[in-house]
């Protein structure tokens, strides 16, 4: 595998084996330019994974849509329901 692969690899977390895995923590230690390359990936890693995650909606939120939905069924409940449906 080739030095680059490598540290794409160790920063995806994708290495299984525990000697390369200390090989690179090596490297990316000792060689200024391959933590630089390092330092790199796993910065754009980190900020695409934060633009670009899907996230949930915040806390409470799902609460205050059903009782908004709630709130309209029984203000304006269709005619061929009734009372509504809650």
């Amino acid at each position: 595998m080739e030095l680059l692969e490598e540290i794409t690899s160790y920063v995806d977390e994708e290495l299984k084996d525990q000697n390369i895995c200390c090989r690179m923590e090596k490297l990316i230690n000792d060689n200024c330019v391959i933590r630089k390359e390092y330092m790199i990936q796993k910065c754009m890693k980190d900020l695409l994974r934060k633009r670009f995650a899907c996230s949930k909606f915040p806390i409470g939120l799902d609460e205050k849509i059903f009782l908004y939905i709630s709130h309209n069924i029984k203000a304006h409940p269709h005619p061929s329901q009734g009372e509504g449906l809650f």
